[in-house]
């Protein structure tokens, strides 16, 4: 991955030293810490870790490897020295630091140190959003995090890797109840494929910005709401921010609406 943070010593495998004094004279290079230099366009993020004694890890990490993760205004960082590994902000993983080989961590490190870091509401996030988007196989993903607690088994107990977002996982595991079936990814006849389908009857679609901003996508929504009604669905649309800010209040609605039976009405054969 190219953030435009490099290791001296990476730098030298392709340029000689008198090359690297000119680089960094001249301002196209700039050092950041001892043995560790970057562009001038390079990732302020990434820049920022590695300023201050560490590296881009988890989450923040994982960002940049295509995942879906949850928003957060916080940089994830790991030290890469001794003298900041136990820096209290820092996030750690179960057992053994694996040596630091760039400024980003790999998929594989930065998904470990989210086992530990992360709510299980977070990490189930994530590992659905790597599994759907076929960054790991199950198999993988599961010998990645063989060795940690009983608390991340059971948290991947809960991963299905069919959504195509987090904030369908989200609402998946909020509504999770027992008894209550919830599948996800539902292609149904004369709709289409679905987020959600919750019991037999209750649709739960989460629409990101760009479905309300994009007036085809909107008239193909209502189009597609229609259908599943004269089948006998129920379809529920939900926004990004509903699922990710006021779900205090939007979740209470859905479980009030499954309380009262709306998930197992009788479809229309």
């Amino acid at each position: 991955m190219d953030s435009g943070v490099f290791r001296r010593g990476k730098l030298l495998e392709s340029m000689s030293r008198a090359q690297l004094d000119v680089e960094l004279r001249e301002g196209r290079l700039r050092r950041l810490r001892h043995g560790w230099l970057a562009d001038p366009a390079a990732d302020p993020e990434v820049v920022r870790a590695v300023a201050s004694g560490g590296v881009v890890t988890c989450t923040s990490a994982l960002k940049r490897h295509g995942v879906w993760v949850p928003p957060t205004p916080k940089l994830h960082m790991r030290g890469s020295t001794s003298s900041v590994r136990d820096h209290p902000s820092w996030c750690r993983l179960h057992g053994r630091p694996p040596k630091v080989t760039g400024a980003v961590d790999d998929l594989p490190t930065a998904l470990r140190h989210a086992a530990r870091c992360l709510p299980t509401e977070d990490f189930v996030v994530i590992c659905d959003s790597i599994l759907n988007r076929r960054l790991l196989s199950p198999s993988g993903l599961e010998a990645e995090l063989g060795g940690a607690p009983r608390s991340v088994q059971q948290a991947l107990s809960l991963v299905d890797g069919q959504a195509e977002s987090g904030t369908e996982t989200l609402v998946r595991l909020r509504l999770r109840a027992p008894h209550l079936h919830i599948r996800t990814q539902v292609a149904i006849p004369e709709v289409g494929r679905v987020d959600l389908v919750v019991g037999t009857s209750m649709i739960v679609e989460v629409d990101g910005y760009e479905y309300h901003a994009d007036p085809d996508q909107f008239e193909k929504d209502r189009l597609r709401d229609l259908r599943a009604r004269a089948l006998g669905y129920d379809p529920i649309r939900l926004t990004y921010r509903q699922v990710i800010y006021q779900w205090d209040r939007v979740g209470p609605l859905l479980i009030e609406l499954i309380r009262r039976g709306v998930h197992r009405r009788p479809l229309i054969a």
